[in-house]
């Protein structure tokens, strides 16, 4: 499988910390968000995107003001095709395997636990072949 990582002004040090903060916070540290907070839109049938709060750094991430907590759920058999990140990504797979297809590069399955980048302009179809629901978890970093 390969990683894909976006040319950036921060070194790869401040992403993982950032993204360790973002995942503590989001997924079991800290204080988690209320049920009333969360929005919920359905991306394609069988996909769901849940937005669970946007979040400013607690140090400084050049580039970046602020980041989106999210989670992406596939169905069994469900499609989602994103015609092109306007941010950058960091994604963790929970649950099922998904399959994707990234513009330019060879087809890959993304196992539960893998994490990886997802840069400014990326093309993506994500599918889940397996019987059983595939969670993409993802911080998004928003510019300055």
């Amino acid at each position: 499988m390969e990683h894909i990582q976006a040319k950036s002004e921060f070194d790869r040090r401040s992403v993982l910390i950032f993204g360790a903060m973002g995942a503590a916070t989001l997924f079991g540290g800290g204080s988690s968000a209320n049920a009333e907070d969360v929005k919920v839109e359905e991306l394609a049938p069988g996909v769901t995107l849940k937005t669970f709060r946007e979040v400013a750094p607690i140090g400084p991430v050049p580039g970046f003001s602020k980041a989106l907590l999210m989670e992406i759920t596939f169905q069994p058999g469900s499609t989602f095709s994103d015609p092109g990140s306007k941010t950058v990504d960091i994604c963790e797979i929970q649950g099922a395997p998904l399959y994707a297809e990234i513009k330019g590069k060879e087809p890959f399955t993304l196992q539960p636990g893998d994490i990886y980048f997802c840069p400014v302009g990326n093309v993506e179809t994500d599918t889940n072949k397996s019987d059983k629901p595939s969670i993409m978890r993802i911080i998004e970093l928003v510019p300055a």
